[in-house]
């Protein structure tokens, strides 16, 4: 009886063990080659309110209200690598619902990046980005910008797509 209690005992165990969620998390060294490909937003968040479309109206969830046109919210954002020496590209392209005059699918902005640290996307144009949090599938940053007259920590999560 013993015998049987303590084999179903470990095979509850190892099936636990088995079980375990799978580990989406990058090593610091990797973060360069985890960066890389197309992301698309999951949620933008200000840490202060701020009224950008006027109505009225402050939020601090730029992406689950009307803060920020919708063709915006679906632009998707691309991290690719330029060799050995050179700095990456950094670009957003319109997705499937375009803004104004532009093109679906088009770029509509474009810049080299570096990762210094690996903890800090550098620009040379836009301000640099502050990785919160790099897994497999999910991007977190946060930067410095300023929205309606407001001077604001905007933080980007972003899903790999």
């Amino acid at each position: 009886m013993k015998n049987e209690i303590f084999i179903i005992f470990s095979l509850i165990t190892l099936l636990c063990i088995s079980c375990k969620k799978s580990d989406d998390s990058i090593p610091l060294a990797d973060r360069s080659k985890a960066l890389l490909g197309q992301w698309e937003y999951t949620a933008i968040m200000t840490d202060r309110a701020v009224d950008i479309n006027g109505d009225g109206t402050v939020n601090i969830d730029l992406f689950n209200t009307q803060e920020i046109r919708q063709c915006i919210k679906d632009n998707l954002t691309f991290f690719t690598e330029m060799g050995s020496v050179g700095k990456g590209v950094y670009s957003i392209n319109e997705n499937g619902l375009a803004c104004d005059d532009q093109d679906t699918f088009s770029t509509i902005e474009e810049d080299s990046y570096e990762l210094v640290n690996n903890s800090i996307i550098r620009f040379d144009t836009r301000n640099e980005m502050r990785i919160q949090e790099l897994t497999k599938t999910k991007l977190i940053v946060e930067t410095n910008d300023n929205l309606g007259d407001e001077d604001v920590i905007v933080t980007f999560t972003f899903r790999k797509s």
